[in-house]
C-alpha cells in the first residue's frame, strides 16, 4: 500500500534545505506567499509544496545561452518625511547631503533611481499616502507606525514593516503640554476643565489622552488641529494649551511665548522609526538596505557633528539654531531595534480595536524586518548588535 500520509518538515529544517536565516523564511512567509501550515503553535511545511514553490519562483535559462542580467528599469521612490517633527529630522540631513542618491548611484550606476521628498504634515498623512502606494518609505512616531500595522492587518493588498528606528526619547520626553502665557492653567489638576488641541490620531493625542484618563478626558474638551494651527493659536493667545511634539516646545521657551507642563515626559519612551510596505520592500531589498545606509549615516553625522548637523537642518527648516541644537544633543539618534523598544509598541498596539474576522488569521503585533538594518550595518561595517544588548536597556555606549 502507497503511504500518502502527509509528511511535514519544520522551519529549521526548511531553514537547512534553503541555507536561509529564520527572517528570510519569516519574510518569504509574509510576502511571497510560501505556503506553511499551523498546527498549534507550531509552523510546518508539506515538501511538496514547497518544491512547486520554488519552482514556481525559479529563474530557468537554457544552458547555452549565455546570461546575461536583466535591463534595470527606471524606478521613483518617494520618501514621506516630517520637517516638523525634531525625532524624524534624519531624513533632513539625508536629502541635504544626498546621502541615499549617493548609495543609489553607487548601486546602479547605469540606471539611476530617482528620489521624490515628500514633506508632510502629519503622520496620519504619509498613512494614507503609503496605503495607496504613492510613498515607500516612511518616517512615523510611535502611535503612526501602530497604527499603519494595525491597519496592514485589516487591509488585505497592504501590509507594513517596521525596518529601523530614528529619535529616541526615555519617558516620553519631547512630547508636553505647552500652556499660552495668558492661560491660567499651572498643572494637572487645571487640564481637567480646560479646552486643549493636538494632532489627531498622533503619538501626542494619545499621550494626551492616557494623561488625562478616562474621567478627566470627558471633562477636558480636546481639539483636534493641525500642529501648525496648535502654534500659531498659542502665539495668538486664542489656544489654552496643546499637546506638542519637539521642536514646537523648544520653540514656545525660545520665543517667551508660553510655559511648558511635564517637561520630563509623558508615559512610555517617545519612538519615531522607519516603515516600509513589506511586499515593496521585498521587491526591492537592495534599495531598501541603501536607504538604511544612509539612515545610519545620517544618525553618525548628528553624533559626530551636531553643530554642523543643526546649522544644516535650521537652514532647511526655518527654526532658530539654538532650538535645532539643542535638540539634537538631547534625543537619542539610534536605528538599533532593542526588546524594549517593539513591547513599548506592542503596548499601544494593544489599545487598536480587535481585528475584525475579514483581517488576516494567524497574525497580530508588530512585525519588523530587522534583516534589512542588519545587511546595512555589515555594509558599513559596524558592529553586529548582541542579543545580550537587544534585550537589555539602551546601551550608553553602542549606537547605531
Amino acid at each position: 500500500m502507497t503511504d500518502n500520509s502527509l509528511r511535514l518538515i519544520t522551519l529549521q529544517q526548511a531553514m537547512d534545505m534553503f541555507g536561509i536565516s529564520r527572517s528570510t523564511i519569516d519574510r518569504w512567509r509574509r510576502t511571497k506567499r510560501l505556503p506553511f501550515i499551523k498546527i498549534g503553535k507550531e509552523v510546518m511545511l508539506d515538501p511538496q509544496q514547497v518544491q512547486a514553490w520554488v519552482q514556481a519562483h525559479a529563474v530557468v535559462r537554457d544552458p547555452d545561452i549565455p546570461y546575461s542580467s536583466p535591463p534595470k528599469t527606471a524606478l521613483t521612490v518617494t520618501v514621506g518625511y516630517q520637517s516638523t517633527t525634531a525625532h524624524m529630522w534624519s531624513p533632513i540631513l539625508m536629502r541635504e547631503l544626498r546621502l541615499f542618491e549617493r548609495e543609489l548611484s553607487d548601486l546602479r550606476p547605469d540606471c539611476p533611481v530617482r528620489v521624490e521628498w515628500q514633506d508632510a504634515a502629519s503622520g496620519l498623512s504619509l498613512v494614507e499616502q503609503m496605503i495607496a502606494g504613492r510613498v515607500h518609505i516612511a518616517s512615523l512616531g510611535d502611535y503612526p507606525i501602530v497604527m499603519v500595522q494595525w491597519l496592514s492587518q485589516v487591509l488585505p493588498d497592504f501590509d507594513a514593516v517596521l525596518l529601523a528606528f530614528d529619535g529616541k526619547s526615555e519617558a516620553g520626553r519631547g512630547i508636553s503640554i505647552a500652556v499660552s502665557d495668558k492661560s491660567r492653567i499651572r498643572g494637572m489638576d487645571d487640564l481637567g476643565s480646560a479646552t486643549i488641541t493636538t494632532v489627531p490620531h498622533s503619538s501626542a493625542d494619545y499621550r494626551l489622552n492616557r494623561l488625562l484618563g478616562p474621567s478627566a478626558a470627558g471633562a477636558a474638551r480636546i481639539e483636534h488641529r493641525t500642529m501648525k494651527e496648535s502654534w500659531d493659536g498659542i502665539l495668538g493667545r486664542s489656544v489654552q494649551a496643546s499637546a506638542m511634539w519637539e521642536p514646537y516646545p523648544s520653540l514656545i521657551r525660545y520665543f517667551g511665548a508660553g510655559s511648558i507642563l511635564f517637561e520630563s515626559g509623558i508615559g512610555d519612551d517617545y519612538l519615531t522609526g522607519v516603515v516600509a510596505s513589506g511586499q515593496w520592500a521585498s521587491r526591492h531589498e537592495e534599495i531598501v538596505v541603501a536607504y538604511l545606509k544612509a539612515h545610519l549615516r545620517a544618525h553618525r553625522f548628528m553624533r559626530e557633528e551636531p553643530t554642523a548637523a543643526a546649522r544644516m537642518i535650521a537652514t532647511a527648516t526655518g527654526f532658530p539654531l539654538p532650538v535645532t541644537a539643542g535638540i539634537i544633543s538631547r534625543v537619542r539618534w539610534d536605528a538599533a531595534i532593542y526588546t524594549k523598544d517593539i513591547e513599548t509598541l506592542e503596548r499601544l498596539f494593544g489599545l487598536q480595536p480587535p481585528l475584525p474576522s475579514v483581517g488576516r488569521s494567524g497574525v497580530g503585533g508588530i512585525v519588523i524586518a530587522p534583516e534589512y538594518l542588519d545587511s546595512a550595518a555589515r555594509s558599513l561595517s559596524l558592529p553586529a548588535f548582541r542579543p545580550e544588548l537587544r534585550d537589555g536597556e539602551w546601551s550608553s555606549q553602542f549606537r547605531y
